[in-house]
């Protein structure tokens, strides 16, 4: 299997976003990986910046900002909708 980007929550049953982006990232290094996730702040960007997360999407905000992510992913441009850097 091979996907083109892997799109995941922060909050998921048996493995958490940030341990499931980490061995996907181990697994699957060129695969842009996006977060789609009703947490926001920068303590989040900042640690899935660290684990090679490309981008983040809030769930508050996913009508305006999901497909300009998958967009920018699809071209290897971080996002981190909202930007917190």
């Amino acid at each position: 299997m091979k996907p083109d980007l892997i799109i995941l929550d922060l909050t998921m049953p048996v493995m958490g976003g940030f341990a499931a982006a980490s061995e996907l990232r181990r697994l699957l290094p060129e695969v842009p990986i996006l977060f789609y996730s009703m947490h926001e702040g920068p303590h989040i960007v900042k640690e899935a910046r660290h684990i090679g997360v490309q981008g983040i999407v809030s769930k508050s905000r996913i009508s305006e900002t999901l497909l300009d992510a998958v967009d920018a992913l699809a071209i290897h441009k971080d996002t981190f909708f909202p930007d917190s850097t």
